[in-house]
């Protein structure tokens, strides 16, 4: 929940131009491979470790992998936006 309300607070921030874009990214993330994978993944770690839910700590992976593509886009865009030099002009 902590990392949906950063990217929440991130879309006041950043470029309006990319909002769009950096929400669509989440989508982008639960894919047919991305979540089996990601799920088996959390599954198998936390199957590892005592004293975890199976069930919660493997979906609970698929929410990061959803989140934080929208806010690397966002927090890309504000430094972009921020420190002009950073841009490459094209040729």
């Amino acid at each position: 929940m902590a990392a949906y309300a950063v990217a929440l607070v991130l879309s006041f921030f950043a470029p309006k131009y990319i909002l769009a874009l950096a929400f669509d990214l989440g989508g982008v993330t639960t894919s047919e491979v991305t979540v089996p994978l990601v799920t088996a993944l959390g599954i198998g770690l936390a199957a590892a470790v005592e004293g975890r839910n199976v069930l919660v700590d493997g979906f609970g992976l698929i929410a990061f992998a959803s989140v934080f593509p929208v806010i690397s886009v966002m927090v890309y865009a504000m430094v972009v936006e921020r420190f002009p030099r950073l841009r490459k002009e094209p040729a």
